[in-house]
């Protein structure tokens, strides 16, 4: 193992390097632009930055908080061109980020200064087979899209909470909803994709084709290349495709007995039963509230049953919904997931995994939020989140069955904030990140461990991947991303030591 010393040494080179060839990138851009339009297809579009058309025509970042930066815009019309791209900044050495829904935010990409945004606009399309119980969606299909598509054609897969993502992203990562109590993580349907590599090879990747890779797509799929599709196993819609939704208030004086009821539900809830989370400050009611929403894949008869334990606590609020499945994010704790879709928000992110309901640890947690948040009202978009499924799902594959690290895993937390000016951003990003280590605390791990996509950037890749998944990530990487062309979200570094 290096000493520190000669990784510290090691990481100043490769940031001093990093910003010589963006500011290169910078420099040169007229020409790098130029230069990709003799290489696309006539279809597709290159544009510098500066140029108007690049708000209007590409997708635009939803969080301007540590953004990454570009200086020219490609929106390739084919997955060939996609493939020219990547030889051209592979042979050139200037830094490109693919980019779909444009909503990972993520610290880790405000490394990438001067670089082309690879944008995947043009591959949008949803195609399902109901005869095969399968879907191909093209990399930059949203969410919200392909969770209305499956709707209307009576399937289901696991989505996310958040409609405004790009499904392919969100699956390369692994991809949890509410429905992964049922089916696991969206990546665990994953049956094929069309990816194309750091090498610029276009792939067609499956467990029968390149299933190294394969393995390494379900969870860590960013780190290799650029996915222009991707295909699924579907299933027919639970229960009519109906859910019942039930939010419920209840105030922060009864954290303890929140936390001592949802203990019983930690890791025995039914595969049917989703369950979202929110702690945060409402002056209107005089300090800390807990919002809690549950999703059930069944009959509202059967979901009253196993929710009495928390509607015996006489919640401030009471709403249960009957809705379609693909109206979940847009209901659950009171539409509060809609947030995360805001454009233009300072996005401050943190996450830990949790293994365990510590009551005690729980109570101290909220105990200082409600200290901190009322005597600092400019810390008050701070929240936490918590979304907990059932583990019937990830269960149902074997934990070498895919890159994805965290099936054991139980609670998924985020401490989100959401600033309106970059001047508030210090204080809540050092307010948010002593809430992750009180969480830390009490979360049955000894290490920091995260859902990648939940991920700050100050992690290292084994909270994200896993000390037992890394090495052969790691090893993936040296073969089909050997120059690390994709190293700006969450990587994994090719070196062993690097960390």
């Amino acid at each position: 193992m290096a000493s520190f010393w000669s990784l510290l040494t090691l990481y100043a080179g490769l940031v001093f390097l990093q910003l010589a060839q963006a500011q290169a990138t910078c420099n040169l851009s007229p020409r790098i632009a130029e230069q990709l339009r003799s290489l696309l297809s006539p279809r597709s579009e290159v544009v510098l930055t500066s140029n108007a058309s690049f708000a209007t025509d590409f997708v635009q970042r939803f969080s301007v908080n540590r953004a990454p930066s570009f200086v020219v815009a490609v929106k390739p019309a084919s997955a060939a061109d996609v493939g020219r791209v990547v030889r051209y900044a592979s042979q050139n050495n200037v830094p490109f980020l693919a980019t779909g829904g444009g909503h990972g935010y993520t610290w880790s990409l405000s490394r990438l200064q001067c670089g082309i945004d690879l944008d995947l606009s043009s591959f949008d399309s949803i195609a399902i087979d109901n005869a095969a119980n399968t879907m191909t969606i093209g990399g930059s299909a949203l969410s919200d899209n392909v969770t209305r598509a499956l709707y209307a054609a009576g399937k289901e897969l696991p989505v996310g909470m958040c409609t405004c993502v790009g499904f392919t992203g969100f699956t390369l990562g692994g991809g949890i909803g509410p429905y992964s109590g049922l089916y696991g993580a969206a990546s665990d349907s994953l049956i094929s994709a069309e990816l194309v590599t750091g090498t610029g090879q276009l792939l067609t990747v499956s467990k029968t084709q390149h299933p190294d890779l394969f393995w390494g797509l379900k969870g860590a799929g960013f780190n290799y290349g650029v996915a222009t599709a991707l295909t699924f196993r579907v299933y027919p819609a639970t229960n009519g495709g109906q859910a019942v939704v039930t939010n419920m208030i209840f105030p922060g004086a009864l954290n303890g007995t929140v936390w001592q009821v949802l203990s019983a539900f930690f890791g025995n809830q039914p595969k049917e039963l989703g369950l979202a989370l929110s702690v945060g400050y409402q002056e209107q009611r005089g300090g800390m509230v807990i919002i809690v929403g549950f999703v059930y894949a069944g009959p509202e008869a059967e979901s009253t049953a196993l929710l009495k334990p928390f509607l015996d606590l006489n919640p401030l609020n009471l709403q249960i919904l009957n809705t379609p499945w693909e109206d979940v994010p847009e209901v659950i704790v009171y539409g509060a997931t809609r947030a995360g879709c805001q454009k233009g928000a300072q996005f401050v992110p943190y996450s830990v995994n949790l293994y365990k309901v510590d009551v005690p640890n729980l109570i101290n947690v909220v105990g200082y939020m409600q200290t901190t948040l009322a005597a600092n009202a400019t810390l008050r978009s701070a929240i936490v989140t918590w979304a907990q499924y059932a583990p019937y799902g990830f269960q149902r594959y074997a934990d070498d069955s895919s890159a994805f690290p965290y099936r054991a895993a139980t609670a998924f937390v985020q401490i989100n904030a959401f600033s309106p000016s970059a001047e508030q951003v210090p204080a809540l990003d050092g307010f948010a990140r002593e809430l992750r280590d009180r969480f830390q605390r009490g979360s049955g791990s000894r290490s920091l461990e995260t859902y990648v996509h939940f991920g700050h950037g100050d992690e290292t890749p084994a909270a994200w991947y896993s000390a037992r998944k890394l090495p052969r990530l790691q090893e993936l990487k040296r073969v089909y991303d050997p120059k690390s062309l994709f190293s700006w979200y969450n990587a994994v570094p090719v070196r062993r030591d690097y960390w």
